[in-house]
């Protein structure tokens, strides 16, 4: 009982990387921001509050910038140092291998070659279609003695329904390995997690471990599709930069795969709740509980980026509606709830993505309209700071994508790629996201085995129009944000396009040119913020 009490006390979160980003942003606030928004009022009073309005937005998406860029900058520098000491205790581990339509051969093989033995390794199946349910059956009869195979009389819950059921009916061992339907465990993964489990710790209800993509692994190099190979460093930029401090200066999530957790706590928290983020919903609910998890940046296995882009915006919508879905189910409880402070505003800069997406595509247009009427009456439209702030937070995000991919061509063109990507993503993300803050989301498979993710055709055509628009009016109200917004118009309108990117065609080669397009303009656009400071 001591040792617990003692345990307890020494989970402690540290409050200076959060500290520095809130610094930071006021101290911009109080000396750029507010003197120089308050020039507009007594000219233009309309003009005026359509600029406080855009400067706001860009300040709070700023706010969120430099608390995550504080983050991932901060691991450049001074690396967590891990919490956990070695033990060769030898525990018992259950392993659940959840698939649904996407059961991959070579990864639930991985989960079988170990050379760690006191494993009993569960096939936990959901899916709907014969062809994959034979692939099941026959991979689990051809394994016979080595792995089981659990289905359940109804697929209801989700992911979070299939997991629930398996370790009700089935799971014993105390500590469970969650692997993922496209996931590689090298042959020492399981004695390297075991050997790094905190078992005197009983505060701990997760352990998470890193990820990196499967075209990094020594298997996988040759691998991949240009969608994947060009993207997959955010994978690593994720695990290696954005999770470095967040053990002792953050929030630590379940991320679905690649973590164990513990069953006393799956029991104490009350299972995975039944929604379609359950992951993160069972880390909310874990903090409520004086539970946290734990995080481990040495124990790696391998995942697949989706393999085009369609796979990708199905992804995307999914953690969206998932999103939205835990927003109004568990935030607020998790907001009044016994979790540290620093926790609690950390999660909300990990959720803020999503609610800031339909503002970014807003004040793409608000931003060049006001930009353009502050040119048209002569007043000053662009801070001095500006072109420092926007040269650090380019170059800081250079450096973060060099650090993880080693080569300067694969940075060059993760940059340019992303840049295209998230941007064309941003509305379907932002509508999903608070479509479903009044609706429940439906749990859709993210398309894996190289099947191609379809766009809606309607969706295509509202980018389209979307596109059209921003590029009419960058033209329309030309001014030192112009770029800004062709940019955003060039990834809008090349929406449908990008689902072309692996193809080995003429639209493929012309997509994957056109690609670079909102990059470069996002490049301009630092240009033309330095110019116009100097004139």
């Amino acid at each position: 009982m001591n040792r617990k009490k003692s345990i307890a006390s020494s989970y402690q979160k540290k409050p200076y990387l959060i500290l520095v980003s809130i610094v930071v942003w006021g101290s911009l606030v109080v000396v750029a921001f507010w003197p120089w928004v308050h020039r507009y009022d007594i000219s233009n009073p309309t003009l005026s509050i359509l600029a406080h309005i855009s400067a706001w937005i860009w300040w709070i998406i700023l706010l969120w910038a430099l608390h995550h860029l504080t983050y991932q900058l901060s691991s450049l520098f001074s690396k967590e140092t891990p919490t956990i000491e070695r033990h060769n205790n030898r525990l018992a581990i259950a392993v659940l291998y959840t698939t649904c339509d996407d059961f991959n051969t070579a990864s639930c093989s991985s989960c079988l070659d170990q050379n760690y033995k006191d494993f009993k390794f569960y096939v936990c199946d959901d899916s709907k279609k014969p062809e994959y349910k034979k692939i099941v059956e026959d991979f689990v009869s051809e394994h016979s003695g080595k792995c089981e195979l659990i289905r359940r009389p109804t697929n209801s819950g989700f992911k979070a329904g299939n997991l629930n059921y398996a370790i009700e009916h089935h799971v014993k061992e105390e500590w469970i390995l969650l692997v993922d339907a496209d996931q590689i465990l090298p042959a020492t993964y399981i004695w390297d997690f075991v050997e790094r489990l905190p078992n005197g710790d009983s505060e701990v209800a997760f352990v998470q471990a890193a990820q990196r993509s499967i075209s990094e692994s020594d298997n996988g190099r040759q691998a991949g599709s240009p969608f994947q190979k060009a993207l997959s460093p955010g994978i690593s930029l994720y695990y290696f930069r954005d999770m470095d401090h967040r053990e002792s200066c953050g929030f630590v999530p379940l991320l679905g795969h690649g973590a164990m957790i513990r069953r006393s706590a799956w029991t104490e928290i009350g299972r995975f709740p039944e929604i379609v983020s359950e992951d993160f919903g069972f880390a909310l609910n874990a903090a409520n509980k004086r539970q946290r998890g734990k995080y481990l940046e040495d124990v790696i296995s391998y995942e697949e980026f989706p393999s085009d882009f369609g796979s990708f915006m199905i992804r995307l919508k999914k953690f969206a509606s998932g999103t939205a879905e835990l927003s109004r189910s568990g935030v607020f409880t998790f907001l009044l709830g016994s979790a540290k402070i620093v926790e609690k505003w950390d999660f909300i800069m990990m959720l803020f993505w999503y609610i800031l997406t339909p503002f970014v595509v807003l004040n793409g247009f608000l931003g060049a309209f006001v930009t353009f009427r502050l040119c048209e009456e002569g007043l000053p439209f662009l801070h001095p700071v500006l072109p420092y702030l926007y040269t650090f937070m380019l170059f800081g995000i250079l450096a973060l994508q060099v650090s993880v991919t080693d080569k300067f061509a694969a940075t060059v063109r993760f940059y340019f790629w992303s840049s295209a990507i998230y941007t064309a993503a941003l509305p379907i993300a932002g509508w999903s996201f608070f479509k479903h803050l009044f609706s429940k989301p439906a749990f859709v498979t993210t398309p894996k085995n190289n099947e191609e993710g379809k766009l809606p055709v309607r969706e295509s055509v509202l980018m389209v129009l979307l596109g059209l628009t921003a590029m009419i009016c960058a033209i329309k109200w030309f001014s030192p944000f112009s770029p800004i917004l062709i940019g955003q118009g060039f990834a809008y309108l090349c929406f449908p396009l990008y689902r072309k990117l692996n193809s080995n065609h003429f639209l493929g080669k012309f997509s994957r040119l056109i690609v670079m397009l909102p990059g470069i303009s996002m490049l301009l656009a630092l240009l033309a913020v330095w110019l116009w400071t100097r004139v």
